[in-house]
């Protein structure tokens, strides 16, 4: 796994990234991180129940323990609406109506600070968008309670300016945010798909 950015000590983004605010901020300085990720999930089947519940499993990896270390942190006082905001009780009840049991939490370790919360705070929130698209993908009647949990982003947008409008704090949060994306690519890549069989269209994989 080749890691284009430093977790602890991330490389600043571009001037411009810093011009437009943090969220361009965290968005460049994510970016390379980011679509390790989004390749590694891409590759689940997510209409069929064995594709699928291999991509919640490997979700289930990383998004429980880094919920818990956020709360552990003090997540809520940052966000009040946090307890609106969590998903992993989504995640497992889907993972219930698969008959699928919750797979080991994989191993996440958050930089200190209400900066660094945040930063990883905006993975999961981001996710959002991407998990709306995928729910489409979903199969039949297969639960999807984890990929159309919802929440406002504007909301979360305004928390994030309000709280890191001190440029000195987002290296901090940068840095939670790549600890947050490390933890869903180590998962990802613990819950592999099976072998492509010959012929099967790449599209649908």
């Amino acid at each position: 796994m080749t890691h284009d950015v430093g977790t602890r000590h991330p490389t600043p983004p571009p001037a411009a990234a810093a011009e437009r605010g943090i969220r361009w901020y965290l968005r460049e300085a994510t970016a390379p991180r980011h679509a390790a990720v989004d390749a590694l999930g891409g590759s689940h089947s997510l209409d069929t129940p064995e594709g699928y519940r291999r991509f919640l499993r490997a979700h289930a990896r990383a998004l429980a323990p880094v919920e818990q270390a956020l709360e552990a942190g003090g997540i809520a006082a940052l966000l009040p609406d946090w307890p609106g905001r969590s998903r992993r009780a989504a995640l497992a009840a889907d993972l219930d109506g698969l008959d699928a049991p919750p797979p080991p939490p994989g191993p996440v370790s958050l930089p200190d600070g209400d900066a660094a919360l945040l930063g990883a705070a905006y993975v999961l929130e981001g996710s959002r968008f991407g998990n709306g698209m995928l729910a489409r993908q979903v199969g039949g009647a297969l639960p999807r309670a984890y990929l159309a949990h919802r929440a406002s982003w504007p909301d979360f947008l305004a928390v994030l300016e309000g709280r890191l409008a001190d440029r000195a704090l987002w290296p901090d949060a940068a840095a939670g945010a790549l600890a947050a994306f490390d933890a869903f690519q180590a998962a990802l890549s613990a819950e592999p798909c099976p072998p492509r069989e010959p012929g099967i269209d790449a599209a649908h994989v």
